[in-house]
């Protein structure tokens, strides 16, 4: 089988080109011994591999450094490299294109966002170019696949072709040593340390590439008008002070959408699981199969899957953001205020992956090259709000706030906000805790490449959207079927016996006529009396011990609230109401008040932003880290975090 890597800097449209060659017909997994995401796919009976950006062989973020080891593996195996190059910014992608080059390895080149030239009326002599780099040459546009079949031949008929070297000698000490590690570390890192001669081998490429650039294309004479557009745009929303307001205000309608877009889809998908459960309920024979369904499994399963249209327009909009060349800006704008806090403008992107989720997030700051900020932002980034907060925060604001569904503006948003403000103020001051007291004094060193503004290539983020939105329902979904089926167990079956329990009833109902057979059930279950062991503990939060069952199950998984909620106010429940409905008309037998009151759904809100309820994370820190100690340290303290603000806002507020 044919095999070739994709490689190419940062913003050069090379995913979206491994995703129209490769379609559907692809896998994500990790590289052997590390944590950095490897794409591959099939085109036909090519086996193709993304790489992660690449800037320079001489690059030393962990991400880099796999994609640069690959291309030494390739250049010593002789596998072919498509290299993509960002057509608007050739000059500076042909650069790293001269450093392969060196190697000798096979490449095509491709020049991407021909659509943009075309605008510019920029006119490329491509056998000229052909002839200089001496490898095949083929101008596209990932973005609506124009120029892809040409592309696919090319790579299926096997016409790569082994480029002129820029610096012979390069390629000469890199085959006269037989280990690749030797040449790393005798010629690339060495290169690297010595500013110097780093500084005489870039100017020295970029002279010849600038040679070739002028000999081969045309009205490209000046930068500054061909990228006039974004340079105005930018002046805008680069500005150090109306920029942060312009982001916050973009996202605010981000976060608006997320509740005022998904009710329609919302309210449809309750409706559907509504109707299951009335079908079934009607249909078959009263046995525990049929309560196992009804009151363990649809509702476990519908309390996540009703967050589908909230967590996708999320990832849409964030998406959206992303191609669109925005997001990038924020790193500009963020990092000198970021500094103030140990981090830099690198330590954006897995910032704003955290709101996705915290595992690609802490496996995403490999592109941080200071080892002091990177501990710092993996202890500090399961603060930021993930997609697992969400069901919690939406189910318990919507409680807060109900009937607000029909404004476009209004309080739910507004505190979905102010959640998401709270998860990165704390991460930003223990992140700027941890650096201050970390061993390892690193040095920062923030550099960015910023994209055009362009029109996002709605493939890729449709796509996108799918690829997150299935990650999250069936990674969320194994967790909840297991423990929908084990909250149904501890809560259907009792160690009293079926006496006792009817004893207990007729006691409460002379009481308290609105007591059913069904809540006494379920207090003297296993589940009431797992849940009332650490009742006195979360009590002073305004937690009971139905909600402490919920706690304790949901630090498998944030998201498990939401559904442990839904089986537990469904057990024996005969009233065809949402779970909403259930946990708003919910009474606390002492205050004769809400349950679900302002005070406790607060202390809840807040409770989530702090705990670190993710096994998946901490096991993640671990691999990182390589040692356990950090993922206990970070639990703890921010259980410790958790419990205290829940406490001091219950306090205040009951």
């Amino acid at each position: 089988m044919l095999r070739c890597a994709l490689v190419g800097k940062p913003n050069s449209g090379k995913s979206s080109l491994f995703n129209l060659l490769t379609g559907m017909n692809q896998k994500v997994g990790n590289y052997s011994g590390v944590t950095v995401e490897k794409k591959t796919g099939k085109l036909d009976t090519v086996e193709i591999t993304d790489l992660p950006g690449l800037k320079s062989l001489r690059s030393s973020t962990m991400e880099e450094e796999v994609a640069r080891d690959i291309v030494l593996q390739n250049a010593q195996s002789n596998t072919p490299i498509v290299f993509v190059t960002n057509g608007v910014q050739l000059e500076d992608n042909l650069i790293l294109f001269s450093e392969i080059a060196d190697l000798q390895v096979p490449m095509i080149v491709v020049i991407n966002f021909k659509d943009d030239l075309e605008k510019k009326n920029v006119k490329i002599d491509l056998e000229g170019l052909k002839s200089r780099l001496a490898c095949p040459i083929l101008l596209m546009n990932s973005r609506n696949g124009d120029g892809l079949d040409e592309l696919k031949s090319a790579i299926k008929e096997n016409t790569f072709s082994t480029p002129s070297a820029f610096r012979r000698s390069l390629y000469d000490r890199f085959h006269e040593n037989e280990l690749q590690n030797d040449f790393i570390e005798k010629f690339i890192l060495d290169d690297a340390l010595d500013v110097n001669k780093a500084n005489e081998d870039y100017n020295f490429r970029q002279a010849q590439i600038k040679s070739i650039i002028d000999e081969n294309i045309k009205e490209l004479i000046n930068p500054e008008g061909f990228l006039n557009f974004s340079k105005k745009l930018d002046k805008i929303l680069l500005h150090p002070i109306l920029g942060i307001f312009i982001f916050l205000a973009v996202m605010l309608v981000v976060f608006q959408s997320v509740f005022f877009l998904a009710t329609f889809p919302m309210d449809w998908i309750d409706m559907f699981f509504g109707w299951a459960s009335e079908q079934l309920n009607s249909s078959m024979p009263d046995n525990w199969v049929k309560d196992l369904i009804t009151n363990g499994i649809i509702p476990g399963i519908g309390g996540v899957v009703i967050f589908i249209p909230q967590i996708a327009i999320l990832f849409l909009l964030l998406g959206i953001l992303e191609h669109s060349g925005y997001l990038s800006r924020i790193s500009f704008i963020a990092n000198r205020f970021l500094s103030n806090f140990g981090l830099s403008g690198q330590s954006v992107v897995p910032l704003m992956s955290s709101w996705a989720c915290a595992i690609p997030a802490i496996m995403s700051t490999r592109i941080i090259n200071n080892p002091r900020e990177r501990f710092a932002l993996i202890f500090s980034s399961p603060l930021m709000t993930c997609n697992a907060r969400l069901p919690v925060y939406t189910i318990l604001i919507s409680i807060m706030y109900p009937n607000q569904d029909d404004r476009i503006f209004n309080a739910q948003g507004l505190l979905l906000l102010a959640l998401y403000l709270i998860g990165v103020i704390a991460t930003l001051l223990v992140a700027k805790f941890v650096y201050n007291r970390s061993k390892d004094k690193g040095i920062s060193l923030f550099s960015l490449e910023l994209p055009i503004y362009r029109i996002p290539n709605w493939r890729n983020v449709f796509y996108n959207v799918y690829l997150k939105t299935k990650s999250f329902v069936v990674e969320a979904g194994k967790i909840i079927f297991i423990v929908s089926i084990l909250l149904w167990v501890l809560a259907s079956f009792s160690p009293k016996s079926d006496q006792f329990i009817e004893e207990q009833y007729l006691t409460e109902f002379q009481s308290n006529d609105q007591a059913t057979m069904e809540s006494v059930k379920l207090e003297y279950s296993y589940a009431g009396y797992l849940g009332k062991v650490i009742e006195p503990v979360i009590e002073p939060l305004g937690y009971d011990w139905k909600i402490g069952i919920a706690l304790i199950s949901s630090f498998a998984a944030r998201e498990v609230f939401v559904g442990t909620m839904a089986t537990i106010y469904s057990i024996g429940s005969e009233e065809e109401m949402l779970i909403r409905e259930r946990m708003s008309a919910e009474i606390n037998p002492i205050t004769g008040d809400k349950r679900f009151n302002t005070a406790t759904c607060i202390s809840l809100l807040l409770f989530y932003v702090f705990a670190l309820q993710c096994m998946s994370t901490m096991a993640i820190v671990k691999k990182e880290l390589g040692s356990w100690k950090y993922p206990i340290i970070q639990f703890i303290v921010m259980a410790a975090m958790a419990y205290i603000s829940a406490f001091i806002a219950y306090t205040l507020l009951k």
